[in-house]
C-alpha cells in the first residue's frame, strides 16, 4: 500500500501572513499529531491512543519527547505551561512572537519522527511580510535541516524574487558566535546563520537551533568538537534566545 498523505493540523495555504517580526518555526508534526489523507475511525483511534500513553499535546512541538517548550521556559517565559495550550498561546501573545512550520503536507515512512522519512513534501514559504527599511524580522529555525533543506531552498528563493543572501552579514554573524562559544567555524559544513536582503526593504535574519527533538545528535554541525556537550548545548540556546527575544 502506498504510503498516505499526511496534513498539518494547525496550518494551511489560506493562512494569512504573521505581522510579528519574530517566528518560531519547524518542520512537520510527528505521526500521533497530524491529520491522514484517509482519516479513518481505527486510525484516528490508533493516534489518539499514542497521544495519552505518551502524554503528547496536539500542538506544535507537542511530543512529550520534544524540548523546545521547556527551553522557550527557561529563556523566553518562566511562567509558560508548556503541556497547556492556552498557557503557550497566551505567552506568544505576550512577547509578540508566531509559530509556525516549513511543511503543509507530505507522506512519512511508517510512524517515523525524522524529516529524512519525509517524503512528497509541500512547502509553507510564505508566512511572513516583508520588513520595511531598517524593520528587521527573525526567524528561530529549530534545526539546520529547516533553515537550509525546507525553508531556504531554491523553491522558496523562486517564491521570494525580491530576497537575497547577504553573504557578508551572515558569515560575520557566524563567526560572531563561534568566537563567543570559543569553537571552530571549519566545523561547520552548512551554515547557522542567514541574514536575507530585501529589495528595496529590511531584513530578515534566520538563526539555526539543535533540533529540540534530539538536541545532543549532531552538535558537531554546531561547531562543537569535545565533550561537554550539554555545557555547550546551553550556553548556544542562551545565545539564541537571547537574540531572537532582543
Amino acid at each position: 500500500m502506498d504510503k498516505l498523505i499526511e496534513y498539518h493540523p494547525r496550518i494551511n495555504e489560506n493562512q494569512e501572513l504573521f505581522k510579528t517580526n519574530k517566528i518560531i518555526l519547524g518542520s512537520f508534526p510527528t505521526w500521533p499529531l497530524t491529520r491522514c489523507e484517509i482519516n479513518d475511525t481505527a486510525t484516528s483511534l490508533a493516534k489518539e491512543a499514542m497521544r495519552i500513553s505518551s502524554g503528547d499535546i496536539q500542538y506544535f512541538y507537542g511530543s512529550a519527547n520534544n524540548r523546545f517548550w521547556s527551553w522557550y521556559k527557561k529563556y523566553i517565559d518562566d511562567d509558560i505551561d508548556g503541556k497547556d495550550i492556552k498557557s503557550i498561546e497566551t505567552s506568544l501573545r505576550k512577547n509578540k512572537m508566531d509559530i509556525t512550520d516549513t511543511i503543509f503536507s507530505c507522506k512519512r515512512k511508517g510512524k517515523s519522527a525524522l524529516d529524512k522519512d519525509l517524503s512528497n513534501r509541500k512547502y509553507n514559504h510564505n508566512f511572513f511580510h516583508y520588513p520595511a527599511i531598517n524593520e528587521k524580522i527573525k526567524i528561530l529555525c529549530t534545526s539546520k535541516g529547516v533553515m537550509n533543506e525546507m525553508l531556504l531552498n531554491k523553491s522558496f528563493f523562486n517564491f521570494h524574487k525580491d530576497l537575497k543572501i547577504s553573504t557578508t552579514l551572515s558569515e560575520e554573524f557566524q563567526n560572531n558566535i563561534m568566537q563567543t562559544l570559543n569553537c571552530k567555524c571549519r566545523n561547520i559544513t552548512r551554515p547557522i546563520f542567514r541574514s536575507l536582503q530585501v529589495k528595496n526593504g529590511g531584513k530578515i535574519e534566520c538563526l539555526a537551533i539543535p533540533s529540540p527533538g534530539s538536541p545532543y545528535r549532531r552538535l558537531i554541525d554546531f561547531g562543537h568538537a569535545d565533550d561537554n556537550n550539554n555545557e555547550f548545548l546551553q550556553a548556544y540556546l542562551s545565545i539564541a534566545f537571547s537574540w531572537f527575544n532582543s
